[in-house]
């Protein structure tokens, strides 16, 4: 009796592991090299849907120069991006960022934040956030 509540409780655990992780699905013409939608990270909250992109890029990515020792700043090949969209307006806004040294977050986290105010919601004009905000609000209605 005991062995088999225990292999119940480890069935159950490796299923919501599994629930879990990254369903990363590769969004067209990206910015990056390679970015992906991760299908199970998508929260519906009403009209709006949280979810988050990675983007990978074949050379490191750097966003400036320290001005007074010269070396590369923010220098990264992954960057995992938090969007909300509000799926009746058809916009979104980015809510966080975390890069990381290596692609597919890998590596070193190089730099990490959240927006802690009101999200800046801007129409999608580019075909990665267009595609973010498709599938997540497709996802949002389904949830429903």
């Amino acid at each position: 009796m005991i062995k088999r509540s225990i292999l119940a409780s480890l069935a159950l655990a490796t299923s919501v592991a599994a629930n879990a992780a990254p369903k990363w699905v590769e969004l067209p013409h990206s910015m990056a090299d390679t970015s992906f939608l991760d299908h199970s990270s998508v929260i519906s909250q009403g009209d709006y849907a949280d979810v988050n992109v990675l983007r990978n890029f074949d050379n490191t990515i750097v966003l400036g120069n320290d001005p007074v020792s010269g070396a590369a700043m923010y220098s990264h090949r992954s960057v995992k991006l938090s969007y909300r969209v509000n799926c009746d307006s058809r916009k979104v806004a980015l809510t966080g960022w975390e890069m990381y040294g290596g692609n597919f977050g890998s590596g070193q986290v190089v730099w990490a934040n959240t927006n802690r105010g009101t999200p800046a919601f801007v129409a999608a004009v580019d075909e990665e956030t267009r595609a973010v905000m498709i599938s997540a609000c497709a996802i949002n209605i389904a949830s429903r």
